[in-house]
């Protein structure tokens, strides 16, 4: 809940099933959503590992960053370790209820501008290394594009946007996710995205392993060559073979434990 917000008991409205339907499917369309959408998004999490995510720890490395996740119930713990410029020792989090930073275990007062980097460099790695989950939050939308043949296979294309309000700092963010149609797992995503000038990147999947019931991946990252109108046509230059690659996305000795 946020902060200054008062709980109001929820008492449930007695409502025919057809119209409880036709009122569902009244607030999806007017919030952007689509049941197809959604739906194909809940398939690929039940495909990735379903409920797990909700209640684990994981740890792994990322780029020389020591990550350590912590999910049960509605509370979460993000944390990472690293090695600064200056060799200093620095270990950032996040939970429900605070934001921190040490270094070399000595504690840090952070501005709201230092806050807000660490809370966007922090989930940005807990949100794509962890995809699909994540993309039924309160604050995401959305809408299904249809279907797609990529490399020989058929998928479910889905956009997913976000509210401003839970969004996050890059809330205007824009996602396109490619699901195989059979085996419901993540195969492809694009975005644009708006930080630091903008631009966008097509990720495709790699090395998916099991890990202690959680399906994981990494990524090749890629750009367009030239400009790009909409990143759901990143299929298209994927065919055409007109994409430029930019890094790898690998995540090293992942370890994943169940605590439900």
């Amino acid at each position: 809940m946020a902060q200054g917000m008062t709980a109001i008991p929820f008492r449930p409205l007695r409502v025919r099933p057809l119209l409880a339907a036709a009122l569902l499917s009244a607030v999806l369309v007017a919030c952007g959503e689509d049941d197809r959408g959604v739906e194909t998004v809940r398939s690929s999490i039940q495909a990735h590992g379903g409920d797990l995510f909700e209640a684990m720890e994981a740890r792994f490395t990322f780029r020389d960053a020591h990550f350590t996740i912590m999910r049960e119930d509605d509370a979460f713990r993000y944390e990472r370790i690293y090695s600064d410029d200056q060799g200093a020792m620095v270990r950032e989090w996040m939970t429900n209820e605070e934001t921190g930073r040490e270094v070399n275990g000595e504690p840090r007062t952070l501005t709201t501008d230092e806050r807000q980097a660490v809370e966007t460099a922090v989930h940005s790695v807990v949100y794509f290394s962890f995809l699909p989950f994540r993309l039924l939050d309160d604050a995401a939308r959305h809408r299904d594009l249809g279907t797609a043949e990529v490399e020989g296979r058929t998928y479910r294309k889905v956009e997913v946007t976000f509210d401003e309000e839970g969004g996050g700092a890059d809330w205007e963010d824009r996602f396109v996710y490619w699901f195989d149609a059979e085996s419901h797992v993540l195969d492809y995503m694009a975005y644009r995205y708006h930080r630091d000038g903008g631009g966008t990147r097509f990720r495709r999947a790699m090395n998916r392993r099991d890990v202690g019931g959680l399906l994981l991946q990494d990524y090749e990252n890629y750009t367009a060559v030239g400009e790009l109108e909409d990143v759901a046509d990143y299929d298209r230059l994927l065919a055409a073979g007109e994409l430029v690659p930019v890094s790898l996305i690998v995540l090293e000795d992942v370890e994943v434990r169940d605590l439900r």
